[in-house]
């Protein structure tokens, strides 16, 4: 049996800082160069075991190690195997993936505490290491760290086994771990002899990269690698070809898009597989290449592997950055790379968009409201349909409501399209030719109804949404937000309050005037005030803070010096048009329980063009009123009628409340 300095570990200080605990930082990072050791070591079966108290243990079949080989290998950082006429493995000639001998110091990246234990050749032996009695022996000036002898494994006979603990961070769940190892390497599975297992079940393919999700699949096929089992119902081809240094060179993998960007998320919470990876030798190198991606409508649905060993030859210099799990961006091999998949996602671009273009016209017309108003459309508008039913398909929607509502706006859209197009045949028409115009306005009136239909349906459920919130002061200060934009929330007649700039200037000026006025008790009670037009009448809209307590005696005064201030406005102006004022409150003013009393207020009110209104009453009236209209006119046209049975299928589709 070796003794307690039979092992040497041979490493700078500022190596193990920057290749150990610098270096990934990932449990699957970091476990991935042990499982690219197990490859290089003719392994034919990995098992990672994950154990209580953040402890991985990951053991090997390959061929092992004695104590001379520990320490002449694995312990010597730097040893280039590649430069030692180790290009290939001995027994399955692999090609090596390790070329500088360094990823083991990974581990110290997530674990405290590295354990290993060995068997070759009869011999069984194993040795700790301690990130912490390393640099610890390292800092005191001593040329190297000799790891404590802890004796052999009883049950290895043959292979490598490595115990971690301590490790960091400890939530990982194993199926997460097998997704995120699968997208590391592309030699797992029995095809290449080399399967690799997380607490007992296999990593598989399909674990990886979301193949079981790809919609559509582009294959570059060019080293063997380029088919896999995945999901994509079309597949096509890219070409494997790439001109580097004045060679031509070939690459495998593939290019896939998912049908929803949501589908590349990470369950585990480690980001997006939205990316396209450069894998040498079967491991990964390079997680994303920069720049790929653009993040257009297409971009969010990709996600690929490019198999490029060309880029790892032995008689090159190495491609690879010191941390070993990036590429020297700079390097022309790698930029002859990056310029073909430039070219080859444009061509997924392309083709990614006449496909979808192709499914949401077929989308859209599954739907029979669509389908009856697609079949009534002129010949000359079905194809710009289709492009407008494919493009919304393109959209990154993950829900079907919404895509069907943008279906009903696409409608909407071709309505007013033909509605265009009939107009302008009007100018190659003789006005006597009443024939044509009472064709025309039908199809105005249609348009006119449906539109304003969605409308109403539109401002119904946001109406319903303020109902819905029962925090009041939240409800309060949304309205407060949006009334004087939208004074639809006050009366529905009111479409399109405005206000002529010169009046509205002056206006403004006179109720600043009578602002002034306003003792400081009235001041603080008021929020806001603004005029409005709307038809031939002035309306003046001030809206009280929903906690203030009104005295109805000043609240009467106050209104009366607006509608005078106003009233003497319109005069310069020369106008004679009603003037309506509105005082919205959060509370009612005294008295206003007492319904005699409520009444003679009221008539008060009256007598001088006022009335008071409520935040909750506001809400309900309005809602009252577009919820009338809907239901009476749901089918008072033929495009109405379709858009609401499009509206009934989203209800239906959603079950009952």
């Amino acid at each position: 049996m070796a003794g307690d300095h039979a092992y040497t570990m041979r490493v700078g200080l500022d190596a193990l800082r920057h290749l150990g605990a610098g270096l990934h930082g990932s449990i699957p990072a970091a476990l991935a160069e042990a499982v690219a050791n197990a490859w290089d070591a003719d392994a034919g079966r990995v098992d990672i075991r994950t154990g209580p108290g953040g402890t991985i243990t990951i053991q090997d079949d390959g061929s092992g190690m004695t104590i001379s080989d520990a320490n002449e290998k694995y312990l010597r950082s730097g040893y280039a195997r590649r430069e030692m006429g180790e290009a290939r493995t001995a027994r399955r000639g692999r090609p090596v993936m390790g070329r500088k001998g360094i990823g083991k110091l990974s581990l110290f990246s997530i674990a405290g505490t590295v354990t290993v234990h060995s068997a070759k050749d009869g011999e069984s032996h194993g040795f700790e290491m301690r990130a912490k009695d390393i640099e610890s022996a390292l800092r005191g000036g001593a040329p190297a760290y000799h790891p404590p002898n802890v004796g052999a494994a009883g049950d290895l006979e043959a292979g490598t086994r490595i115990t971690l603990t301590d490790v960091r961070p400890r939530a990982l769940r194993p199926e997460s771990l097998r997704e995120r190892l699968a997208r590391r390497f592309g030699i797992i599975g029995g095809a290449h002899g080399f399967e690799v297992s997380v607490d007992g079940t296999q990593i598989a393919a399909e674990d990886a990269n979301c193949r079981g999700k790809l919609q559509y699949a582009w294959l570059f096929g060019g080293d063997g690698r380029g088919e896999f089992p995945g999901s994509a119902s079309r597949t096509f081809r890219l070409d494997p070809e790439v001109e580097a240094g004045g060679i031509t060179e070939r690459v495998g993998g593939w290019i896939g898009t998912v049908e929803k960007p949501s589908q590349l998320e990470d369950d585990a919470g480690g980001g997006s597989f939205n990316r396209i990876a450069v894998l040498i030798r079967g491991k990964m190198a390079q997680e994303g290449v920069p720049g790929s991606l653009g993040g257009g409508a297409c971009d969010r649905h990709v996600v690929g592997e490019i198999y490029a060993d060309f880029l790892d030859r032995d008689d090159m210099p190495d491609i690879a950055t010191t941390g070993r799990h990036l590429i020297i961006e700079d390097d022309p091999r790698y930029g002859a790379l990056k310029e073909k998949l430039r070219r080859d996602v444009k061509t997924v671009r392309a083709k990614w968009a006449e496909l979808r273009n192709e499914e949401g016209a077929g989308a859209a017309l599954e739907m029979p409201a669509i389908r009856e108003w697609f079949d009534g459309l002129p010949p000359r508008h079905r194809k710009p349909a289709e492009r407008i039913f494919g493009r919304i398909n393109a959209l990154a929607l993950d829900g079907d409501d919404a895509r069907r509502q943008l279906f009903v706006s696409g409608m909407l859209a071709f309505e007013n399209l033909k509605l265009r197009d009939a107009l302008d045949r009007l100018d190659d028409i003789d006005v006597s030719n009443l024939e044509v115009l009472a064709e025309l306005l039908p199809q105005i009136d249609d348009l006119e109804a449906s539109a304003y239909y969605q409308t109403a349906k539109t401002r119904l459920k946001v109406l319903e949404k303020f109902i819905d919130l029962r925090d009041q002061n939240a409800k309060e200060k949304i309205i407060q937000k949006h009334l004087f934009d939208h004074l639809w929330l006050l009366d529905p007649s009111w479409e399109r309050a405005s206000a002529p700039e010169a009046m509205e200037s002056g206006m403004k000026k006179a109720l600043g005037g009578a602002i002034e006025g306003l003792t400081d008790e009235e001041k603080r009670a008021r929020l806001d005030i603004q005029y409005r037009t709307t038809g031939n009448k002035h309306v003046i809209i001030e809206l009280k803070r929903p906690e203030a307590s009104t005295d109805i005696t000043g609240l009467f005064a106050q209104l009366n010096e607006y509608r005078d201030e106003a009233s003497e406005i319109l005069e310069r102006f020369g106008k004679e048009e009603p003037v309506e004022v509105i005082c919205v409150l959060g509370r009612p003013p005294k008295d206003w329980e007492n319904s005699k009393r409520r009444e003679e207020i009221q008539n008060v009110l009256d007598a001088i063009g006022a009335r008071i209104v409520f935040y909750d009453q506001l809400i309900e009236s309005a809602r009252n009123a577009y919820g009338d209209y809907v239901e009476k006119n749901k089918g008072v046209t033929r495009l109405a009628t379709l858009l609401n049975r499009i509206s009934k299928a989203d209800r239906d589709a959603a079950g009952p409340p």
